[in-house]
């Protein structure tokens, strides 16, 4: 391991890291930065692209930072592991990032992990572009919004007590709104008010946010959190449609209701699956077996971004629930988000958790999408095709179990498991139960055309 100090004096101290940081690998970069008034540090942060792991990289130095002038050399890809003490490896870049700009300073010093592979776990590209003046950064990117504030929250264990929803408001246009307070929360009591416009969440931009991703970056906050808000309602006092702003009969405004404050959203726990749009739901899972047949994966000829659910058994805790239903697609649960880049394995491993709570994010599709596939598979005399047929628990027809190993079905490639059967050589299976199936894959002849239907991820 090879370490790189700016004090070479402090042996001790570098001891000291060595043994904390060193099986990490690879090098340990130590530097101390010093922020001026008009000149900040210069860093931009980002997450790990797999969101499942929580990592602070430096996807971004701006050149009249400080840090663009640091010795030795902070480079784009270094992991942040520590900065004045308060240990940074393992969290979430947005509360890092927080923390940071909340340190007295103006010493920071920084200790570094290079990697050389790193920057490919990086979720952003390298920055390359940077606003004029550094100070002018924050200032630009919501100056055309009325009123914008910064709201420093401390999160306590009962959250920040913020209902937020995706809404378009008339001036500010679509974005991310609050759309109701939990009484005597810790928002409210910082003076977050309802219909107010969320803009950044630890100086991280929500503008063109999605519902679900802002709702996962103010759920991944903790500590104190900054929220950059405005209020597009708000009614510019200064300058009042009246000269008469120093007469004493003069009356207050009545604030203007809030076009950007719909129904607030559903409490996870009840809320019902609405087609053709993203639902939160919560499941009281109390660690037990959760009953649910899940499809898709970078492994299996079902690849998105989603979870299929492809049956549900009687008596777990799905079935108890009762709704999810087959055709489901699951994108995210507990925080963690499916990626087309993730295998059927670490997808169920993702959903299928030991936890007393599961939250996900469900997109019920209606109608159901599929692609149908027709193959024609040859087999020798007496020897199987290797199909196996699953009847559903609900509903007619039946759709493939695994297919047997080296049988002319596995090595064929077309067909997997979850398929539903349509036809086999030219007979409707689409009301046929198991075994009037299995028959008929039975009795074919050495050339079998078999037409499937699969799940399609929206």
């Amino acid at each position: 391991m090879e370490t790189i100090s700016e004090d070479a004096e402090a042996e001790l101290e570098l001891d000291k890291i060595r043994k904390k940081y060193g099986p990490l690998g690879e090098s340990i970069i130590v530097v101390k930065l010093e922020k001026s008034l008009k000149v900040g540090l210069g860093l931009s942060l980002a997450g790990h692209r797999d969101r499942s792991r929580m990592a602070v990289f430096i996807c971004g130095i701006h050149p009249s930072g400080t840090a663009a002038k640091s010795s030795p050399a902070i480079k784009v890809g270094d992991e942040i592991l520590e900065v004045n003490g308060i240990v940074l490896h393992g969290r979430c870049h947005l509360n890092a990032s927080a923390i940071i700009k909340g340190l007295a300073g103006p010493v920071y010093k920084i200790i570094l992990l290079r990697r050389k592979a790193a920057i490919e776990d990086v979720a952003v590209k390298p920055l390359t572009q940077f606003p004029t003046a550094l100070e002018e950064e924050e200032d630009d990117r919501f100056a055309n919004y009325k009123g914008v504030r910064d709201i420093t929250i401390k999160k306590g264990p009962a959250g920040l007590g913020i209902m937020i929803i995706e809404g378009r408001h008339t001036e500010a246009g679509r974005g991310i709104f609050v759309s109701d307070l939990q009484e005597g929360s810790a928002a409210e009591q910082a003076g977050l008010n309802i219909g107010d416009m969320i803009l950044a969440v630890n100086r991280d931009s929500l503008l063109s946010c999605t519902y679900d991703a802002a709702a996962a970056k103010l759920k991944q906050t903790e500590g104190v959190v900054t929220l950059t808000v405005c209020s597009p309602n708000k009614k510019d006092s200064d300058n009042a449609e009246d000269g008469a702003s120093g007469q004493a009969g003069a009356t207050t405004p009545k604030p203007a209701p809030s076009p950007a404050k719909p129904e607030p959203p559903a409490d996870p726990a009840t809320a019902q699956i609405r087609p053709n749009q993203d639902t939160v739901i919560e499941i009281n899972s109390n660690n037990e077996v959760l009953g649910i047949l899940l499809l898709g994966g970078s492994d299996t000829l079902i690849n998105g971004a989603a979870a299929v659910v492809l049956d549900i058994y009687k008596n777990g805790v799905i079935a108890k629930d009762g709704r999810l239903k087959p055709g489901d697609q699951i994108k995210d649960c507990n925080g963690i988000a499916i990626t087309k880049e993730m295998s059927n394995e670490r997808i169920s491993l993702s959903i299928k958790q030991k936890a007393p709570k599961l939250k996900m994010s469900v997109f019920r599709p209606e109608p159901i999408a599929y692609d149908e596939v027709e193959v024609e598979l040859s087999k020798k005399s007496g020897r199987p095709l290797g199909l196996a047929c699953v009847q559903p628990v609900e509903g007619t027809g039946v759709y493939l179990g695994e297919l047997l190993p080296g049988s002319p079905a596995e090595v064929d490639g077309r067909l997997q498991r979850g398929d539903f059967l349509v036809s086999v050589d030219g007979k409707d299976m689409t009301s046929a139960d198991s075994v009037t199936a299995a028959t008929a894959l039975k009795l074919c002849g050495n050339k079998v055309p078999i037409k499937v239907k699969r799940f399609k991820i929206r």
